[in-house]
């Protein structure tokens, strides 16, 4: 890991009137499985451009009721006024790119899953910038090889700088192993990502077991089985399906 990304508390204007002066286009990330829903208030307060779907040509090119989108956006976007006063934290991210925009989104789907220790494959949820502040804090400028295109990032009134390379092979997903480290260092502040990320395993990979149960409990369980696990998240699920075959 190199050393850290320089990070800031800035409003979104002082992070704007800054990196405008790289004249890099400026871009939002918007998720579509955030209750703020911000797809919709993009197209309430500005519309002017349409967003692009970030699985298509992939296998989950259908899912477009979850798929997260990329949409350029114009300086002075009324958007940006809902985006700087939402109270929500998952509903997306602002960054800025030299990247053609083709290439920015290659390199986005390159990343719809990614592998985790043990050698899961599981759907990384890049979109969600209540935890994905943490992989920018943690990976410093080596996260110019997980995500190449950005070089400014404003997440959640936290500014990041990658100092990112003119150009980078475009990868095919899955490709990036998650770093157990990175995980350790989510899980003592957030435990939320790895409880989705194992009820979307029990779900795709077990759904004869987990659609046996009411989603409010067996969601419980797993967040029980994970405040009190320390261990590989492979073992945590063998864990989760034994609590769960023997509630049946």
């Amino acid at each position: 890991m190199s050393g850290r990304t320089p990070v800031a508390a800035l409003s979104q204007k002082q992070w704007l009137d800054i990196t405008a002066s790289s004249n890099m286009p400026l871009y939002a990330i918007l998720s579509k499985v955030s209750d703020a829903n911000p797809l919709r208030e993009y197209y309430i307060h500005d519309g002017n451009d349409t967003p692009v779907g970030l699985y298509r040509a992939t296998p989950y090119a259908d899912w477009t009721e979850t798929m997260p989108v990329i949409v350029r956006l114009d300086e002075h976007s009324p958007f940006l006024k809902w985006v700087e006063e939402t109270e929500h934290k998952d509903w997306g991210w602002l960054a800025r790119s030299p990247y053609n925009f083709e290439k920015i989104v290659d390199h986005l789907r390159g990343l719809v899953k990614v592998i985790v220790p043990g050698g899961q494959e599981v759907f990384f949820r890049y979109w969600d910038g209540k935890w994905f502040a943490e992989h920018l804090r943690y990976m410093g400028d080596d996260w110019r090889e997980v995500m190449p295109p950005f070089a400014f990032y404003w997440v959640n009134s936290e500014s990041f700088i990658v100092h990112i390379h003119a150009q980078s092979e475009v990868k095919k997903s899955p490709w990036w192993h998650v770093p157990q480290a990175l995980i350790d260092t989510m899980l003592e502040k957030d435990q939320q990502p790895i409880v989705h990320n194992i009820l979307q395993f029990l779900k795709d990979e077990y759904p004869e077991i987990y659609f046996r149960f009411d989603q409010e409990m067996i969601a419980a369980k797993v967040h029980r089985i994970v405040k009190n696990n320390n261990s590989r998240k492979e073992d945590i699920i063998e864990e989760v399906l034994i609590a769960l075959k023997q509630a049946q």
